[in-house]
C-alpha cells in the first residue's frame, strides 16, 4: 500500500488555485473586449471618478466627442460635451 505524499498534495492544490488566480485576473482584466475587439469599440469609457457609494462622475468617448456625466441609480446627466477638436486648444 503507498503511502500519501502531502507535500505533493500541497504544492498541485496551490498550483491549481494559482491557475484558477491567474485565469479570473486574465478574464477580469479583458472583460471589455467583447466580440468586436477592444480597438473597433466605437463608445469607450475613458476614467470614472467616485464621489460617494452609489455617485460618479464620468469621461466617455464617442468617436471623437467626448462627454462629462454625473450617474447615479436614479438618473445620468450629461455636465459637459465636447468634439476632440475643441478639447486640443491650448
Amino acid at each position: 500500500m503507498q503511502s500519501f505524499n502531502w507535500a505533493q498534495f500541497i504544492a498541485s492544490t496551490f498550483s491549481i488555485m494559482l491557475l484558477l488566480g491567474a485565469a479570473w485576473w486574465w478574464v477580469k482584466r479583458n472583460k471589455s473586449m467583447g466580440i468586436q475587439g477592444n480597438g473597433q469599440r466605437r463608445i469607450q469609457l475613458v476614467e470614472a471618478l467616485p464621489l460617494s457609494l452609489k455617485h460618479k462622475m464620468v469621461l466617455i468617448q464617442i468617436d471623437n466627442q467626448m462627454v462629462l456625466a454625473s450617474v447615479s441609480p436614479s438618473e445620468v446627466k450629461t455636465l459637459h460635451a465636447w468634439t476632440e477638436e475643441t478639447s486640443h486648444v491650448a
